[in-house]
């Protein structure tokens, strides 16, 4: 679909008709109902007047207009501040292959095809953040690379804010790191070396710091303890905040006194007690309690996905995609712990059962104490997409039994306030930045609203979220294989165009119009047991694309080429090769 703008000097539109990206200087959102995360209310009706990059005024009074204004009708509507993921890692894109430490399989993807890949999708992922209303995210460890992507490949794109740390200081370097040019994770074993690679960090002006603070039998955490007071002196000397991944309970609190400003996970082996819920609160630490990755892992390790609404639409399909691909390896091609696994799983979803219930009860203590909670996905690694992750930790967030107010506070001003950012950023305040999301449905009655984002505010630029990504043919095909695979019939059927058209090779029509292909596949969707699709072989030709695809339907097997033809985003037609 083609569409023609035109520009006047005063515009006067409503969210949903605005298209694309608007240019202007000035935005004037009018009548809309203010989250004010700050104050934990909503401000009826109220005016807001964007300049240039800023929020310039907010008034319950009309407020003139000037030649040039664009004007956006906020009736019935709520604005909210831009959210923010305080925990993602760009060098990882969330696949079975992103973590070689974690998940040796090399042997089928080179690790340097999958740094690479993580490197070609990092502006596909911006716009998969804004799309989701996720202004802000903070990369707590990786390569030096990083800085790329913050000074560099951030501003020639459509992009979050980007605050990062280079690589993670650490007593333990997994050996799938140790050979490669630019390194995510230091071994540091002494001060010199702290200080040797801080220096080297520093002049590429690092928003923060992150230490790895792993224990082991052979690295107990008092034995790293001068090390760590050692990194957070150098930080604060330098007006950095430290990170600290710390979950163990009694590691964590040795990380807080030795000068941790946030702890990046929750603690996950105890529940945690009053020396630690005081040492939080008296040294003003926040608390990142990431709780959907571990299990992620497991899910993956697994090749059972959560199939979560969002990653079907949202995700990266070629990433989701490989979260399955355990299923077409044998025993042969995997590593013992997935042979292991495929034969009793028991012990993993003991472990699971066990921590979740942990993290959610220490969640809910320390949010109930007061402390600074900030919500974070520790996206990139393997199960935790990117952008489309971010729902499922929040609604996780939900099931520690606390209120929709704290989770919208933890998702945008407690986690600017935990970086050191709230003057800048967090909320909807005259003179900070103008990252504003506006919804059709009010968040604070369901979280599910955050779904009814139709306008993205980012840095003063209008965009409807409709129009901030595109897939490609490739994409949309392989969102619709993943469907297929999950068996949701909902996003499988979205994927296509109303009128579409499949055919038997070379004109058998088999189905015709959209209703007729979901009425059909539902019915499969719901009787035939093992479904699954493998793509074994791609062709791209500008809009078309043909696969060949093996596909198990209950206890039999079958090759089949198709043909998709993409038109203005849907899946228009498609011919079976049988």
């Amino acid at each position: 679909m083609k569409h023609i703008i035109i520009f006047l000097s005063l515009v006067i539109l409503s969210p949903s008709a605005i298209f694309g990206q608007s240019k202007s200087k000035s935005t004037l959102i009018e009548n809309i109902g203010l989250i004010d995360v700050t104050n934990g209310q909503i401000q009826t009706k109220q005016n807001i007047l964007i300049e240039e990059e800023r929020i310039s005024i907010i008034s319950s009074d009309k407020i003139p207009t000037t030649e040039g204004v664009t004007i956006i009708d906020g009736s019935g509507k709520f604005a909210m501040p831009g959210m923010i993921d305080t925990h993602i890692h760009f060098f990882q894109t969330g696949s079975i292959y992103t973590r070689p430490d974690a998940l040796d399989l090399r042997h089928i993807v080179p690790y340097e095809d999958e740094i690479q890949f993580a490197k070609d999708i990092i502006a596909d992922n911006f716009s998969r953040y804004l799309r989701l209303g996720i202004t802000t995210v903070m990369d707590v460890g990786g390569p030096f690379f990083n800085f790329k992507v913050r000074d560099s490949i951030a501003k020639k794109h459509l992009s979050p804010n980007v605050f990062l740390t280079g690589p993670l200081f650490s007593p333990y370097q997994p050996k799938a790191f140790s050979k490669l040019d630019d390194i995510p994770i230091e071994k540091i074993n002494s001060e010199e070396e702290a200080t040797a690679l801080f220096n080297k960090m520093i002049a590429y002006k690092p928003d923060f710091i992150k230490v790895w603070y792993i224990v082991s039998k052979d690295q107990p955490a008092d034995k790293n303890f001068a090390i760590v007071k050692h990194i957070a002196e150098l930080s604060h000397k330098h007006n950095l905040k430290l990170s600290v991944h710390a979950t163990q309970l009694e590691t964590a609190k040795l990380a807080i006194k030795a000068g941790a400003d946030i702890l990046v996970h929750s603690v996950d082996n105890t529940e945690v007690d009053q020396e630690f819920v005081e040492l939080v609160k008296s040294n003003d630490v926040t608390y990142i309690p990431t709780l959907i990755v571990s299990k992620n892992y497991g899910r993956s390790f697994l090749a059972t996905p959560s199939n979560h609404y969002q990653d079907l639409e949202f995700g990266h399909p070629s990433v989701y995609r490989s979260l399955t691909d355990l299923k077409k390896y044998t025993d042969k091609e995997v590593p013992e712990r997935i042979k292991n696994l495929r034969k009793d799983d028991s012990r993993l979803q003991a472990y699971y059962k066990k921590s979740d219930s942990i993290m959610l009860k220490n969640l809910k203590t320390l949010t109930e104490s007061g402390v600074n909670i900030a919500t974070g996905t520790d996206a990139g690694n393997i199960g935790t997409l990117h952008a489309s992750s971010y729902m499922q930790e929040i609604e996780t967030m939900k099931l520690a039994g606390i209120d929709n107010w704290s989770i919208l506070k933890a998702s945008t001003i407690n986690a600017a306030k935990g970086f050191g950012l709230s003057e800048n950023l967090g909320s909807i305040s005259e003179d900070k930045l103008a990252d504003i999301l506006i919804l059709d449905k009010n968040p604070i009655e369901n979280l599910q609203n955050l779904n009814s984002i139709n306008t993205v505010i980012k840095s003063g630029q209008v965009l409807v979220v409709d129009t901030i990504f595109k897939e490609t043919p490739e994409q949309l095909v392989q969102r619709q294989v993943n469907a297929y695979n999950a068996r949701n019939i909902d996003a499988f059927v979205d994927t296509y165009a109303e009128d579409i058209k499949i055919y038997n090779f070379p004109n058998e029509l088999i189905m015709n119009g959209k209703e007729q292909l979901k009425t059909r596949f539902k019915d499969m969707f719901d009787r035939v047991p093992n479904l699954y699709c493998e793509i074994k072989n791609r062709i791209v030709l500008d809009n078309k694309i043909v696969d060949r695809e093996y596909v198990r339907f209950g206890d039999k097997y079958s090759n089949v080429i198709a043909i998709y033809e993409i038109i203005e985003g849907k899946i228009s037609k498609v011919t079976f090769v049988r």
